[in-house]
């Protein structure tokens, strides 16, 4: 790789910087300023405008006629604790972590807008590096990124996520869906309350619920196709207090998440939410349930013919490790550029248990092998290199 050699210390020291510093979503103010602030040095001809108040976009016109690429990296950190001692850079912010690898992702697009810069004479077009705010509270940061019409002349966007689970050296690149439609949903259950003693005084909202939960996980096995992906989970239930077990409460609350990897899916699970609690109103005289149902990120689209330049791309260099997983059903809000504009999302190796990083995403263990950086930041400058090629397969039908 001695393409990237030069570019990776300082990958590694914005890094771990941004590592050291995490901000949650919508409160990435610092990310933004030190991500200004090093690239206004390291990139001085970039053009850089902030289109919300907590991202950043840097925008490198080589001043020959092309196309126009993005390079999309999130930025902000999760509210969790982190339990890395034994890391030198972990986490100096209370309650604050970078849990998902999202300090690498904008390091490592800073370090591809270095080469890009150093290497301008040999490009065309423009590059654009999108550094985005609040990927992981829904609505997300990306939908009011492309609420703006900043994308719509995009030619093509590129993005990835380095993954804890793949091992180093791993490329996982997927044609069409390469994340799942996200959904959240609460529902408040308001019956009556009573003596425990006496519960055919009460409105059960406790029992109401009980039945309201495995009827909403039934949804997929039940109301989907089996061939379908479908996932619907209860992750929070609230009713009553320890301190009175005696006592039938009036409300209960519920809520979870809703994972799908089709809108026609997403549609049927959302209509069968309307139609269970109906049916459990009127099974439930006096009993009230009011739904909160948010539609969150949509499903990431890999562009067919992008996706196949950028998969000969990484074939090209690593061969056999160049895989194709079946599409996840976590949540991605890179799919609203998906959704603007020719668009690839890969996901790069950099789980290594003999070096201590195996834990999950999200997990206050998490942690990445650098090991991988190298992989992630090649391959991006190799999209930069074809950005001609990409433009010209995201515009055949």
């Amino acid at each position: 790789m001695a393409d990237t050699s030069a570019y990776l210390e300082q990958l590694i020291a914005w890094r771990r910087h941004l590592h050291q510093y995490p901000e949650a979503s919508f409160e990435e103010v610092q990310t933004v300023a030190y991500i200004r602030d090093e690239l206004a040095a390291r990139v001085p001809g970039a053009m850089m405008r902030q289109l919300t108040a907590t991202s950043l976009v840097v925008e490198l016109d080589t001043g020959r006629p092309g196309p126009r690429i993005g390079l999309r990296a999130d930025i902000d950190g999760l509210v969790m604790q982190e339990d890395r001692p034994d890391l030198e850079f972990a986490s100096k912010v209370p309650n604050r972590m970078h849990g998902c690898g999202h300090d690498a992702h904008a390091a490592t697009m800073m370090a591809a807008l270095a080469w890009a810069w150093d290497h301008r004479d040999e490009l065309s077009g423009t590059i654009v590096g999108i550094f985005q705010h609040a990927e992981e509270t829904p609505p997300g940061g990306a939908k009011e990124m492309v609420a703006t019409g900043f994308f719509e002349d995009f030619d093509h966007i590129f993005g990835f996520h380095y993954w804890a689970t793949l091992p180093v050296g791993t490329v996982d690149v997927k044609d069409g869906p390469a994340s799942a439609n996200s959904d959240l949903w609460e529902v408040t259950l308001d019956g009556k309350g009573a003596h425990a003693s006496m519960p055919e005084l009460s409105s059960d909202a406790v029992l109401a619920t009980s039945t309201l939960v495995q009827q909403l996980l039934q949804i997929p096995a039940r109301r989907v196709h089996g061939l379908e992906p479908a996932v619907v989970t209860c992750t929070w239930l609230e009713a009553g207090t320890q301190q009175a077990l005696n006592v039938i409460p009036p409300r209960s609350r519920v809520g979870g998440v809703v994972r799908t990897h089709s809108d026609e899916v997403r549609a049927v699970v959302r209509r069968s939410f309307d139609e269970i609690l109906a049916g459990l109103e009127a099974a439930n005289p006096g009993l009230t349930c009011t739904l909160d149902y948010l539609v969150g990120y949509d499903m990431v689209w890999n562009d067919p013919g992008c996706t196949a330049v950028v998969r000969e791309l990484a074939q090209a260099r690593w061969g056999d490790q160049v895989v194709s997983e079946a599409a996840m059903l976590g949540g991605e809000d890179f799919a609203a550029f998906s959704r603007v504009a020719p668009s690839t999302y890969v996901f790069i190796g950099a789980g290594n248990p003999d070096k201590g990083f195996s834990s999950s995403h999200h997990s206050p263990t998490f942690g990445l092998d650098e090991d991988a950086f190298p992989v992630a930041l090649q391959l991006t400058i190799d999209v930069i290199r074809h950005a001609n090629d990409l433009a010209e397969a995201g515009r055949k039908p």
